[in-house]
């Protein structure tokens, strides 16, 4: 308003100036001299005036010759005067303050803009996805007012693409995918290829797909079309790949079970079965392989098994003929309902425990360009001949008479330092002869007792010890916090139910913990490690649903950013899908795994019954709460936890900084 009312005080003062006659025919060569925009006094001038008072071309009568006609009187008319450059020195001083009147709204607009950013910002992090909506719709407001200059345009459409996807992310919270599409398609019509915008626009297609009476093949196909587009740029996004692969097997069930209609209609009207010509004469296909080969041969081998045997501590053979590579950032998922097995099996794969048969091999890192070459140990002979001179300058010292006591302390002295040398000498040979080991750490329901933690130990004190020696008293204190508020820590009583933050309870003891805060302690000792590999035993069983997403969404961070491998064992296959990147059925009845393979592939196209069944049994419909209704089935492998950590998506706690820093 204020910025109208300006200008219409800007217009009258224009139309009420005496200007001169012939100021519209100099306007082209004079407005450069005194008017540093041209396009500003365009969009300030009435719109009569530009029309008539500056486009309209001059009409000149010329004579035979050529020459204008009152050329002569219209140049002495045009002659400068005092009251010309006075009126033109008084124009460009206004111009020039209209100029940074406007430099500063235009800035007022973007602060103002700022802030309603950051404040819908606090209303996402609150969960008032609603509010969030609001600041960010005045946001978008703010930025329309801008101007129409190049580098505020650019400014601006910066700040929108950010608006639109935190809109986006919002609106998909609050399932309003019509709108999610609408703001994500907003924000690529700036960046193309934003990864954002692709992922949270497939996922509110794949969601309408889902949600209609019927599944909507063209909202999945455009969901599967944004999520390669991701995967074209990133092949490595494991969300993406995570949810197009789920969206494909849901695609497939729903072609499968249209066609069996089909077959079940057009079999009712012709009375048989159609037989696809030659289909008859071809003998039955050869079974596939139950073992399928792995995809993540391009990573660092950490450790790896050949034709390793896992037996038991009585020395009866749990497995057979077991052969498992353990790479850098890659977790594998192991489902058998013996607990035993389970147990032996995580030991002999880490070194822990010997194999029964096979070998079991740990490989060095690899070393980067421009270090140093690998230690070579130290001359067995030389060590030895020092030993020897040592040996023969302590007897003649000691054996020799009339030498000084002080000579002879320091002889002593010298030798006693060589002395040592020597030994760490022969130290260092040994260790480099020792085979390598594996730096690992367990999360499981034994390992979380008051017994195994300590039932004294403050839980800051249990896991600031674990971090990085070189972290001041503060930062290791906020690292402590932030792990805590990440895994959704609460540090309650034994029957309260009211919620405290993890500020206030970092020091809290062991022993006045229930099972379930101990169970995640337990789990975050192992972070705080930063080990190279990490076992999870059943490790999630048994706790709240948000729990068990916060701690895989953890693994799977650390996995992504710290290389850490991840064995993740369990009976339930559910636990293990979201996070496991190669599957292994173990058939116990057989001593051996019943099937192995990448988990989606696995998923999909089962090979082995054992796999069907576990599949099923995950499966089976949800055990309704009380007031749920029926009993609803679920659609694929996992989905309550996948959906789960879909919500958690964006988490302001997940995504900061309580990776536990590398040792130095």
């Amino acid at each position: 308003q204020a910025w109208l009312g300006w200008t219409q005080g800007l217009r009258g003062h224009l139309l009420s100036c005496p200007l001169p006659l012939s100021f519209s025919e100099q306007i082209d060569t004079n407005v450069s001299a005194f008017l540093p925009d041209q396009n500003l006094l365009f969009s300030i001038l009435p719109r009569d005036f530009c029309r008539f008072n500056l486009t309209m071309p001059v009409i000149e009568e010329l004579d035979e010759d050529g020459n204008v006609i009152g050329a002569e009187e219209d140049e002495e008319e045009e002659e400068d005067t005092p009251e010309k450059v006075e009126q033109r020195r008084l124009w460009k001083k206004k111009c020039e303050q209209m100029a940074a009147e406007e430099k500063d709204r235009v800035a007022k607009q973007f602060e103002l803009g700022e802030e309603h950013k950051l404040q819908g910002n606090e209303c996402l992090a609150k969960g008032d996805f609603a509010g969030a909506c609001k600041a960010y719709e005045e946001a978008l407001q703010d930025l329309t007012l801008v101007g129409n200059e190049p580098e505020n345009r650019k400014k601006a459409e910066l700040a929108n693409l950010a608006l639109h996807l935190n809109m986006a992310l919002a609106k998909l919270k609050m399932k309003q995918y019509d709108e999610v599409k609408y703001h994500c398609s907003s924000a690529l019509l700036t960046d193309p290829k934003n990864a954002k915008a692709l992922f949270r626009r497939g996922s509110a297609q794949a969601a309408l797909a889902r949600e209609a009476t019927l599944f909507q093949e063209a909202e999945a196909k455009a969901a599967l079309s944004d999520f390669a587009a991701i995967l074209e740029e990133d092949p490595a996004n494991a969300e993406a790949l995570r949810e197009s692969n789920r969206l494909k097997a849901e695609l497939r069930a729903h072609e499968k079970d249209l066609a069996r209609k089909q077959r079940e209609t057009w079999g009712q009207v012709f009375g048989g079965k159609t037989v696809i010509e030659g289909e008859e004469d071809e003998g039955p296909p050869p079974p596939p392989p139950l073992i399928r080969p792995c995809k993540n041969t391009d990573k660092h081998l950490v450790a790896g098994g050949v034709g390793v045997s896992i037996a038991d501590q009585q020395g009866s053979t749990l497995l057979t003929d077991v052969t498992l590579e353990f790479r850098e950032g890659w977790a594998v998922g192991l489902i058998s309902d013996d607990s035993t097995l389970r147990d032996r099996f995580w030991k002999t794969m880490v070194g822990k425990v010997p194999p029964a048969a096979g070998e079991f091999t740990v490989h060095p890192k690899p070393q980067k360009s421009g270090r140093k070459k690998d230690p070579k140990p130290i001359d067995s002979n030389i060590m030895l001949g020092a030993a020897v001179a040592l040996t023969a300058i302590m007897a003649a010292t000691e054996l020799t008479p009339g030498i000084p006591a002080i000579q002879q302390w320091v002889v002593r002295f010298l030798v006693l330092c060589m002395g040592y040398l020597l030994y760490q000498g022969v130290k260092y040979n040994q260790d480099l002869k020792a085979p390598l080991s594996i730096h690992f750490a367990v999360a499981s329901k034994e390992n979380a007792s008051v017994a195994a933690l300590g039932a004294q130990t403050v839980v800051e004190d249990l896991l600031g010890g674990l971090l990085a020696r070189q972290l001041s008293p503060t930062e290791r204190h906020e690292r402590v916090v932030t792990l805590l508020e990440a895994a959704g820590y609460k540090g309650l009583h034994e029957g309260s139910s009211k919620r405290r933050p993890a500020e206030k309870y970092e020091r809290r003891r062991i022993k006045d913990l229930p099972e379930d805060q101990r169970r995640i302690v337990q789990a975050l000792v192992c972070i705080a490690q930063r080990p190279e590999v990490i076992v999870m035993d059943c490790a999630l069983e048994g706790l709240e649903l948000e729990i068990q997403a916060r701690l895989l969404k953890m693994m799977k961070r650390m996995k992504q950013e710290c290389k850490t491998v991840v064995l993740c064992m369990s009976d339930d296959i559910n636990q293990v899908v979201y996070l496991s990147d190669t599957l292994i059925i173990v058939d116990a009845s057989g001593k051996c795994f019943g099937e192995k393979g990448p988990t989606q592939e696995l998923l999909e196209r089962p090979r082995s019954p054992l796999t069907e069944a576990h599949i099923g049994k995950a499966l089976e419909p949800r055990v309704p709460s009380a007031g749920d209704g029926k009993a609803t089935k679920r659609k694929v492998v996992g989905e309550e936890l996948a959906d789960e950590c879909a919500e958690l998506l964006g988490n302001a706690t997940l995504e900061g900084a309580w990776i536990p820093p590398k040792y130095t």
